[in-house]
């Protein structure tokens, strides 16, 4: 949270007046002492008055919260690769799915899940193609055919 610029003042005008020691002021102002020692700092080299402050770009190139929830209101199973396909028909820009999921995370916005069986399996779980000498199990060894051991009789 930001101090006010009244503030500073009070406590630069009090230590020039001589009125206590570094920590004396910060107790009676109600501030730490590292920020009255910092702001002794700045008015030593001539600036009295607070930096500007630095916004950032918006976080979804003006798109609010709002966008968001309706997104996830529409199609709570959603990728986030949908999501960024959505958003840019509404917004007009394309984001990558990890500033969609900080954006969804910060807005405090919770994706579900789709139900196994209409998810897609996970790498490690699809059958791999296209090796030489596995004949597409991904081991490069060949399986043993299996062999029935049921007797009939």
């Amino acid at each position: 949270m930001a101090l006010s610029v009244d503030l500073r003042e009070r406590v630069l005008a009090a230590h020039e007046r001589r009125e206590g020691s570094q920590r004396v002021l910060a107790e009676r102002f109600g501030v730490a002492v590292g920020t009255v020692n910092g702001w002794l700092r700045q008015a030593g080299a001539g600036r009295r008055a607070p930096l500007r402050r630095r916004g950032g770009r918006a976080a979804l190139g003006g798109a609010g919260p709002e966008e968001l929830t309706a997104l996830v209101a529409e199609r709570p199973d959603a990728t986030l690769a949908e999501y960024a396909a959505m958003l840019a028909e509404r917004v007009g820009r394309r984001f990558s799915p990890a500033v969609l999921c900080r954006a969804l995370r910060r807005a405090g916005l919770r994706r579900k899940k789709k139900p196994a069986r209409e998810r897609a399996g996970t790498a490690r779980c699809r059958r791999r193609t296209g090796n030489l000498a596995g004949g597409g199990h991904g081991s490069g060894r060949s399986r043993p055919a299996r062999v029935a051991s049921r007797v009939v009789v």
